[in-house]
């Protein structure tokens, strides 16, 4: 478990939907999501419609190794830190995302993510996102082509 301080409520604090990220930024953001690369402006209009904005302090958990998730998550503004156990994995920045495997299977998360100072960000509910995989065009065979990218990438890796 991490000792850093988690976001008061759940799953993150609400107590400031739609800060002042104008939506031009969180589109931008979104369109370099690899999950949504290609679509339509009017696509990424309808995934933003159903995220919200949340925001994170330095140290503050987003998500956990090991709990179950159900959201994706999208840097806006600021960083965030993966960790696998004690080893730092990357840092994400504006328009990189994490959770996309929670939006599919509801499992639990494979790594720990941590605000490095202050991060906001998009959270898209997969409950929400499983909907619009029936009605935004081109979604469903982005999402395919992704997930068939990063299984290639994780065969190519265990061959090492």
């Amino acid at each position: 478990m991490s000792t850093s301080p988690k976001l008061s409520g759940y799953p993150f604090d609400t107590s400031s939907r739609r800060p002042t990220v104008k939506q031009t930024v969180r589109l931008d953001a979104l369109r370099k999501v690899g999950l949504f690369k290609g679509l339509s402006r009017r696509s990424l209009v309808r995934i933003d419609q159903v995220s919200d904005v949340r925001t994170a302090h330095d140290g503050e958990t987003l998500v956990e190794q090991g709990e179950t998730g159900t959201e994706m998550m999208v840097v806006l503004s600021g960083t965030a830190v993966v960790r696998r156990g004690n080893r730092k994995v990357k840092e994400l920045g504006i328009g990189e995302s994490f959770g996309e495997m929670a939006l599919l299977d509801r499992q639990t998360r494979s790594a720990t993510v941590t605000a490095a100072g202050p991060v906001e960000f998009l959270v898209i509910d997969g409950r929400a996102f499983r909907t619009l995989l029936t009605k935004v065009p081109g979604l469903t065979d982005s999402l395919l082509a992704t997930l068939s990218v990063r299984l290639r990438e994780a065969h190519a890796a265990a061959e090492i």
